[in-house]
Order: C-alpha cells, then structure tokens, then sequence
C-alpha cells in the first residue's frame, strides 16, 4: 500500500470512530423521562445512585472502599465525569469511604452533610477533601426540599436541627433521612437510623408513606422496628449489606418482620444492584446479580 493511500484509510477509519462516538453521546444524552435509583452493591455498606428524568445525579453516601467508583462506572456513561449532589447520610467508615474517592474523581456541584465535629482520621480526609472540591454546602435540616428537576424531589426528614460544629462519635441516630419523590413514586432512604430514631421521626408526624424503603443500618437489629413499617408501609424494601459480614446483617428478626407484613425485599448481597425505574405513575424492580 502506498503512503498515501495509507493515510487515506486512517482518516477514513478516525472518521467512521468520530460518528460512532458521536452517535453513543448523542443516544445516551436524549432523555428518557424515566427516574432510576441503584442501590449498589458495595459490599457492607451503602451507596444509592439517583438519576433524575433530566440527567441529574445524586450519589448518596459511597460505601465502605473505592468500590463504587467502579459500579459508578457501571451506570454512568464512560464520559461523565461530573456528579450534580453527593450525600453523605453519616460519618461513619461504611458510607463516607467510598465518598473521598468520589470527590478526587468527579467533579461535585452541591454536597449535603451534617458538619460535625469527630475525631476520626477518616472523617479528616472526608473533611479535606469537601474543601478541595469547593462545592456548594448543604446543611441537612427537616423540612429542606432538594429539587432535582423533571418533578424529581429530595425531601429531608431528619435530622430536625442543625448539627453543624457539634462534637459527637456515634452518629447512626443523627443519619439525613431523604424521601425521594417523583410523581405517585416514593422511595424513603434512611441511612444507619436505629428505633429510638425511627420513633422519634414518627411523633414528628412526618409523612413517611412510601413504595420502596431502605431498610435502615442493614438490616441490624436496632432498627426497622414494627411501628415503623406500619408508618412507611412499603411495598418494597432493599437492604444494602455484604455478603457473609461479621455482623450477621441482615438478622433473621428483620427478614421476619418483613415478612410479616407482606413487604416484598431485595438484598445487595444474593440479588446484586437492585435498580428502581419509574415513570412517575408506576415502578419496577430490576437486580443484576
């Protein structure tokens, strides 16, 4: 083959490339009018991905390791490298973890966090990298609503007050519990909350009722007590947790409990990602083991 007609293949080939590439970007960038949540299986831990009908993102909290920069990539486009609002629910290892690499990989408009003061080096670096990023800060506070676009809406039902600058090392009951919302769909996200929380939220007289529910601190004992199911009165629950833990979440209380009230539940651990779509009218389950 002679040089030029070398060259003239290779434009050809980069020119085929450029119109496929272009073609991916332009299908995947058209909106589909459709809410999706992934409850990504991180192992013991929690991370939940929302994407608005409008392509806005919402990573809540981001698991125990850099695990979920890999599901990440599993559910965003290879491209994307911009993420709308991180939450971070609570301090603790099994949610902000996973979060630190999140804010070196992406680029974060808006975070949401209860500033606290901990003495975790752990917490530190979650700290310094939130400074780094130079995002929007949002305190978490009952009542607060998030508009995510497209009839999208993040409600915060707890904490009832600022917990900015107060000193604390135990922090499931202070977890930001969000109602995720779209048309007749709702989803309650709760974090590591435990059943003195849960019955405070109730007595607050917050509307809890809800189609899916994420059963809060992994399914552990201390929480998803029976009044709370009664108030949530989910259709569908997704407990978030690894597979063989130490722990022996989820424990057989709750799966029974569950049960008892006909709530139909998902595990990270034997189902995999568990993924909700909805259309603002109805919703379906989707796992990917």
């Amino acid at each position: 083959m002679r040089p030029k007609q070398f060259k003239l293949v290779h434009l050809v080939i980069f020119l085929c490339l450029s119109v496929f590439a272009f073609s991916t970007y332009s299908s995947a960038s058209q909106k589909d009018g459709l809410l999706k949540v992934y409850f990504l299986d991180v192992g013991q831990g929690d991370a939940i991905f929302v994407e608005a009908p409008n392509g806005n993102q919402v990573l809540i909290d981001g698991g125990p390791d850099n695990a979920v920069i890999q599901k990440l990539g599993e559910v965003m486009p290879f491209y994307d490298k911009d993420i709308d609002m991180v939450v971070l629910t609570h301090s603790d290892a099994d949610h902000v973890t996973g979060l630190i690499g999140v804010l070196e990989r992406y680029e974060v408009e808006n975070i949401v966090y209860s500033n606290i003061v901990r003495k975790s080096a752990l917490y530190g670096a979650w700290q310094e990298a939130v400074e780094k990023e130079g995002a929007s800060i949002l305190d978490p506070v009952a009542g607060k609503i998030i508009d995510l676009g497209s009839g999208v809406t993040l409600s915060i039902i707890h904490p009832g007050g600022s917990l900015t600058g107060q000193a604390m090392e135990k922090t499931n009951n202070e977890s930001v519990v969000l109602m995720l919302k779209y048309g007749q769909t709702t989803v309650l996200l709760t974090g590591d909350i435990e059943a003195k929380t849960e019955r405070q939220i109730i007595l607050s007289g917050a509307d809890l009722d809800a189609d899916i529910l994420k059963v809060a601190h992994h399914g552990s004992k201390t929480s998803t007590i029976g009044e709370f199911l009664y108030g949530v009165s989910p259709q569908v629950a997704v407990i978030q947790v690894g597979t063989k833990n130490r722990y022996g979440h989820p424990v057989p209380e709750v799966l029974k409990r569950l049960e008892d009230y006909g709530i139909r539940y998902y595990r990270t651990d034997t189902d995999g990602n568990v993924k909700v779509v909805s259309d603002g009218q109805n919703y379906q389950i989707l796992i990917a083991k």
